[in-house]
């Protein structure tokens, strides 16, 4: 008995060291794949790599009923009047709130510009701009709507990476900024529900967000099609967003205003942006309006499960290692597959349940550590022959 209680020891000892040493090689190792630019197009592949994108790309996820209480109209690339007329036909019909993701940079024809400058001043319109490292690309003074404004930038690190996250607030010289989602998000649901969603503390560096689909889970007009419509009245109470939905609409090949989303049906390799940034606007709002929040596993968290994933996995290679050399591959190889799948199918379920668990580290570290077993046990024989020294391993 007191035998086996030492053989448990030295195992579980063994098995902790050797989750340091194989650690600390990796992290050695690291820093040779970071400084060395052969390694380039691999990192940017696993970091823009996501297991989420599957489980989006694939409609693992629930697909809902079309989401009436947003509406999308694409602009086109229609002229400053036409786009007078389309707010004013959207304002007759008494919405919610009226997103305008367009930027009217310059002034052109001065009668125009006038009628659409009191047209964006209405109570119930939300401009945008877009934050360009510490500068801001606004509207024309004329178009200026003051607080009635939120940037519409969804990726502030790389336009061509995945936007899997928004900022909902940041700040540039002292000055709070909101995002164009949130502005309407919060206008519509009034500061008793934005207050009650706890929503200006959650809003704290990047918040996943939590797609429902493309334009398609919207209701969604084209410009012609609204104008001409005898049913506009179905805008009434409802959010509306105008802004550029390819021409035609949900062209594949326009990639105006177009970005990279996990909704990518290619998750791997070469591909084109495949979801226009008011389309993404809109997924937002419908997640804060809905209050479908993603909860993100911090770092921290992250860091102790791949340790004691590790360290649970070493403990029983190593015993297997003792046992028999004959059944030890082939072991190891189904251990590690079953440790795979296993970790894959659970962050599958807990994004179901809007939990993100992101187990590439964790699987990626653990496997790893498990090459590293033969060199601690070299190292551990090295040792032995200096100094007084027991170990689990032969």
């Amino acid at each position: 008995m007191k035998i086996k209680k030492k053989k448990t020891k030295l195992l579980l000892r063994d098995a902790l060291l050797c989750t340091i040493f194989s650690y600390i090689i990796i992290f050695v190792l690291s820093f040779l794949v970071v400084n060395i630019s052969f390694f380039d197009p691999l990192k940017k592949v696993v970091k823009d790599f996501s297991l989420l994108d599957i489980y989006y790309a694939e409609n693992l996820h629930d697909v809902g009923t079309l989401n009436s209480e947003i509406v999308l109209i694409n602009i086109e690339h229609r002229d400053r009047f036409e786009l007078h007329q389309l707010l004013d036909a959207v304002l007759e019909e008494d919405p919610k709130v009226v997103g305008v993701d367009v930027i009217f940079k310059d002034r052109k024809e001065a009668f125009i510009d006038s009628i659409l400058a009191k047209t964006l001043q209405h109570k119930k319109i939300i401009t945008s701009y877009i934050i360009e490292k510490d500068s801001l690309i606004t509207n024309h003074k004329l178009f200026e709507t003051g607080e009635a404004s939120g940037f519409v930038n969804l990726n502030f690190d790389n336009q061509e990476s995945v936007v899997r996250d928004f900022v909902g607030v940041t700040e540039i010289d002292g000055v709070r900024h909101r995002s164009f989602s949130s502005k309407i998000a919060k206008k519509a649901l009034g500061d008793k529900k934005w207050k009650k969603y706890n929503y200006d503390k959650k809003f704290h560096g990047n918040t996943p967000i939590n797609y429902i689909g493309d334009y398609t889970a919207f209701l969604n007009f084209g410009f012609d099609e609204f104008m001409l419509s005898d049913n506009k009245a179905v805008l009434k109470d409802k959010i509306v967003l105008l802004g550029y939905m390819g021409e035609p609409m949900g062209n594949v090949y326009d990639v105006e205003d177009k970005l990279f989303t996990p909704l990518n049906k290619i998750t791997a390799g070469k591909s084109i942006p495949d979801m226009y940034g008011v389309v993404i606007h809109a997924n937002i709002i419908s997640m804060l309006l809905n209050n479908n929040l993603l909860l993100r596993v911090s770092n921290f968290w992250i860091g102790v499960i791949t340790f004691f994933c590790t360290f649970l996995i070493l403990v029983y290679i190593i015993k297997m290692e003792r046992k028999s050399r004959f059944t030890y591959r082939l072991t190891k190889k189904t251990v590690l597959f079953i440790f795979t799948v296993v970790m894959t199918g659970l962050a599958l379920w807990l994004f179901k349940i809007g939990i993100i668990l992101h187990i590439v580290p964790i699987i990626a570290l653990t496997l790893l550590s498990t090459s590293f077993v033969k060199f601690y046990k070299d190292l551990m024989g090295y040792i032995k022959t200096k100094r007084k020294w027991k170990s689990y391993m032969k």
